[in-house]
């Protein structure tokens, strides 16, 4: 059985991305930060292949101990995608220059941008006895330089342009090992961080990715595109 591990699966697009993977017969490695995340402790329940493994991906040690953890379910020591989408965009990263946190600019990067660098030096051994060989990084169109339109928002688009850069890379660092690695823009979704007003509800965008994860990627195709498949500007 094919499986993928998603990281932030507590709710939202994570908790999305693990019902429809687990919808389609995958063995889902769902990491979460709540204690006890309500409804994926549901799914769980409905669907015995949604396994929970609690995770900070902000903190080396978590991240060490859901290793561990992953050892223990997973019998097979493989793991066909990564999928990197925990994620923070705090209500002071709209401040404008003049009032920046640093300490919330900080604490922004430390997940946005090393969570997934964390994840990928950690759980590297698994996607390499895998089949499918995929890293997919949740990235945005906030991570892209030449469409930047924003004059604020540092913490969040600086930590998505890093992630974007994390991306290439890892892409050619993991040639050699066949890995193959994309930054997916999820669109503007419904969710606790796009709010009320946004275009689409990330069950939408979770179909998406998930049509994105299925296709055979060769090693030397785009990395930045959106949750459709559209090619992104760097």
């Amino acid at each position: 059985m094919k499986s993928v591990l998603i990281t932030g699966s507590d709710k939202g697009l994570g908790l999305s991305l693990a019902v429809k993977f687990s919808d389609n017969g995958y063995d889902v490695y769902a990491a979460h930060l709540e204690e006890k995340p309500d409804s994926l402790i549901e799914l769980s329940k409905k669907n015995n292949s949604v396994k929970l493994i609690r995770m900070d991906v902000s903190s080396d040690e978590s991240v060490f101990k859901a290793v561990s953890e992953f050892s223990r379910l997973n019998s097979d020591g493989s793991i066909d995608i990564l999928l990197n989408n925990a994620g923070v965009h705090f209500e002071e990263s709209y401040a404008s220059l003049e009032n920046v946190d640093f300490d919330i600019a900080l604490r922004t990067h430390n997940i946005n941008s090393l969570g997934p660098l964390r994840i990928v030096k950690s759980f590297l051994p698994f996607v390499k006895n895998g089949d499918k060989k995929l890293i997919l990084n949740i990235s945005s169109e906030a991570g892209s330089l030449s469409d930047c339109w924003r004059e604020k928002e540092f913490d969040y688009c600086m930590s998505k342009a890093s992630v974007n850069m994390q991306s290439i890379l890892l892409q050619n660092y993991l040639k050699k090992d066949r890995i193959k690695v994309i930054a997916v823009h999820p669109g503007w979704m419904r969710t606790d961080m796009g709010g009320s007003k946004a275009d689409i509800d990330s069950k939408e965008s979770a179909d998406g990715i998930f049509d994105l994860a299925e296709k055979d990627f060769a090693l030397n195709d785009p990395i930045y595109m959106d949750y459709k498949g559209k090619i992104m500007h760097w």
